[in-house]
């Protein structure tokens, strides 16, 4: 339970981006809800619809308003990133749309085929309601049953809210590789209204600015006074059960609501998702986040483990990768390798990759992931437009 308990406490601060002097407080709320049991449905449904509205408008104030593009220019391996379980594989470009004044126009450029490179729009629910590898051109955000203007040759992207989220994935390969990407970013376009995001009651400021679905309507207007307290009992739970709940990875998790990924229809499986917030539904890629060893022991770093991949998994028509993270805050570590992928590693004679997760370099022809000493850490395979009747399984021999 004690370790379990020092995992939420770094997620928690993570998310409300608590600084030293708020660490007490935080651990006296903790200690409160230590024996909460398995949320309930509405429960898991206003968790997420909370975190997202805190992750808004900690997003539009980094951007400097809705309708601004953030973008990350470098690989997130300082272990702060504000996503846990940040990819390695990519940069970003995000930005809260803002549909309250108006439609929004976003133009992305035409980026080669060998380079992945995709467009992400969720709701305020945390439901994918567009995606595409390899946009390009015009798109314009509306609000569903609005009458807005539309520019001509446009596709449009209709929102059940007044404010979708924009992801956009663009891959680096290697850090060499960086320098070819930015440019890329510097050719997206968004235009629009930019206003301040203030969001005092997530849950309630969700039901009024969002067409909630049917089927989550009774769920999250019992729920509308969802509070800090109640999403620190819905993490303890999430995270006590992480291993449970990440065990099909990002199956089922973030499609649309009438995905028909195994566990879409699971609350507690969505809201689950939140421990990769802003992750994939599983056609565009496959996230399978490893928390124990091929004996079922909990990953820590006071024992060396050694993992094999094949170079080519089966099924798998782009690239894949391996990262390592950081149990206690759900990031990278700072100053160490975190990365191994199909661009940075050479196969041995049978195809595979092996690598070894320990403190000291085994300086024994494998790939060495440094973990640190004494602490519990994680790994996720990622693999980038699988076959999803043929996924890959836990890498043990």
């Amino acid at each position: 339970m004690k370790r379990h308990l020092i995992l939420f406490i770094a997620a928690v601060m993570m998310i409300f981006g608590c600084d030293n002097s708020e660490n007490n407080s935080v651990q006296e709320k903790v200690e409160v809800v230590m024996t909460a049991e398995k949320p309930s449905a509405a429960d898991f449904h206003a968790f997420k619809a909370y975190h997202h509205a805190v992750y808004m408008v900690t997003t539009a104030k980094q951007a400097g308003g809705t309708n601004k593009l953030l973008h990350t220019t470098k690989l997130p391996t300082e272990g702060t990133d504000p996503v846990v379980t940040p990819a390695l594989d990519h940069i970003y470009t995000k930005a809260v749309i803002d549909l309250s004044s108006g439609p929004v126009v976003v133009e992305v450029p035409d980026v080669e085929k060998d380079r992945y490179f995709s467009i992400h729009i969720t709701d305020q629910e945390h439901y994918t309601i567009y995606d595409e590898v390899h946009p390009v051109g015009k798109y314009v955000f509306v609000r569903k049953g609005n009458d807005m203007e539309v520019p001509e040759g446009a596709k449009v992207i209709e929102s059940p809210g007044d404010y979708p989220h924009l992801f956009i994935r663009a891959q680096v390969k290697t850090p060499d590789d960086l320098a070819n990407v930015i440019p890329i970013q510097q050719q997206i376009t968004l235009t629009g209204v930019s206003k301040e995001l203030v969001i005092e009651n997530p849950v309630k400021f969700t039901t009024e600015t969002h067409d909630v679905y049917p089927l989550n309507k009774e769920f999250l207007a019992s729920a509308v006074d969802f509070n800090e307290l109640d999403y620190i009992r819905v993490s303890q739970y999430i995270g006590e059960n992480a291993p449970r709940l990440g065990a099909n990875g990002n199956m089922g998790k973030f499609g649309p609501i009438d995905s028909d990924e195994p566990g879409s229809n699971d609350p507690g499986n969505r809201a689950a998702a939140i421990i990769g917030h802003l992750g994939f539904p599983v056609h565009h890629a496959f996230y399978m986040p490893y928390f124990t060893n091929c004996q079922d022991e909990v990953l820590n770093g006071d024992k060396t483990e050694v993992f094999t991949f094949p170079n080519e998994p089966e099924g798998v028509e782009l690239f894949w990768s391996v990262t390592r993270y950081s149990a206690l805050t759900r990031n990278t570590i700072a100053g160490k390798n975190d990365l191994f992928n199909a661009y940075n590693t050479q196969p041995d004679a049978e195809g595979n990759i092996t690598v070894t997760f320990s403190v000291d370099d085994p300086k024994d022809g494998t790939y060495w992931m440094p973990v640190n000493n004494g602490e519990p850490y994680y790994f996720v395979v990622r693999y980038y437009k699988p076959d999803v009747n043929n996924l890959p399984k836990k890498p043990c021999l």
